[in-house]
């Protein structure tokens, strides 16, 4: 009955499921009016930065080339308030090449982005040219942490039975264009060409430039739970595929301490079975010699 119940507890729950719904984050800029002429004002809204300032400039091209794109010359430097947030006005200047145009806004690293769509009536249109591409659109990152899911299942867990785990993907467009079709998956395994179980994770679909898609899942690792997992994930859609992993590692101390104490039981047992025979022998001895 004992072995029964802790099997049970032991490979209860092997399926991962769905843990929260994915989320977009990241900065972002509105325009009020979104269709002007050359000189008119435009204001701004921005929100969501992590800099101090940010740089505005007006782009054709759709900015895809990134500075090549846009009216540097023309463009104006921000103080944002202390939660990434600012309203500010400004002319729009003509950009260097034909639109579609936007409005890009940037910190002094280029590692935060945000961009939104103009109309100049009265700057010429042309074709969209991309320009090379260096590296993947795509940054993609990994994390595991244990997750709390009740006593039951804790004790379980540290019996080496399922584990369960909060795993959170992040898929960041690190472009300068709206990427439409970006899919992601996920794995775990106890090695990289070992598989335990998949993370049911949505398809980002739509990511605009500068924002960050995330989702965090409520993994089951199946017994047993003892030594390192590996999780992975891979996004695509947007040229070459990325990929990320993490690593973690679980020691279920409820389990060692079960097993230390069967080997000093097992020790115990054996010493006092030596000890016996060796007074059974000795009591042979003693009879012998009577």
């Amino acid at each position: 009955w004992v072995g029964a119940g802790l099997l049970l507890l032991l490979t209860a729950g092997l399926a991962p499921v769905v843990y929260a719904q994915p989320s977009t984050t990241g900065p972002i800029i509105t325009l009020d009016p979104g269709v002007v002429e050359l000189g008119d004002p435009v204001l701004m809204t921005i929100d969501g930065f992590l800099s101090s300032s940010v740089t505005v400039s007006v782009c054709g091209n759709e900015a895809r080339r990134g500075s090549t794109d846009c009216n540097m010359a023309a463009s104006e430097g921000i103080r944002l308030e202390p939660d990434g947030s600012t309203i500010a006005q400004m002319p729009v200047a003509a950009p260097p090449v034909p639109c579609p145009c936007v409005l890009r806004v940037s910190n002094r690293t280029n590692d935060e982005v945000a961009i939104a769509a103009i109309v100049i009536t009265d700057h010429p249109s042309g074709p969209v040219e991309d320009g090379p591409r260096v590296g993947t659109p795509l940054a993609v990152t990994i994390t595991a942490v244990e997750a709390s899911a009740g006593p039951v299942a804790a004790i379980r867990s540290n019996l080496g039975g399922p584990a369960n785990y909060d795993v959170t993907v992040t898929v960041k467009n690190t472009s300068t264009v709206p990427l439409r079709t970006i899919a992601a998956s996920g794995s775990a395994g106890r090695g990289a060409d070992d598989y335990l179980l998949t993370l049911e994770l949505d398809d980002p679909g739509e990511i605009a430039p500068g924002q960050t898609w995330r989702q965090t899942v409520r993994a089951v690792v199946p017994a047993p739970s003892f030594g390192t997992v590996q999780w992975r994930v891979n996004a695509s859609g947007a040229g070459p595929s990325v990929a990320a992993s993490a690593t973690t590692e679980h020691r279920p101390i409820m389990l060692m301490i079960v097993c230390g104490l069967l080997v000093v039981d097992v020790f115990l047992l054996v010493i006092r079975w030596r000890i016996r025979r060796r007074a059974a022998q000795a009591a042979e001895a003693l009879l012998t010699l009577a």
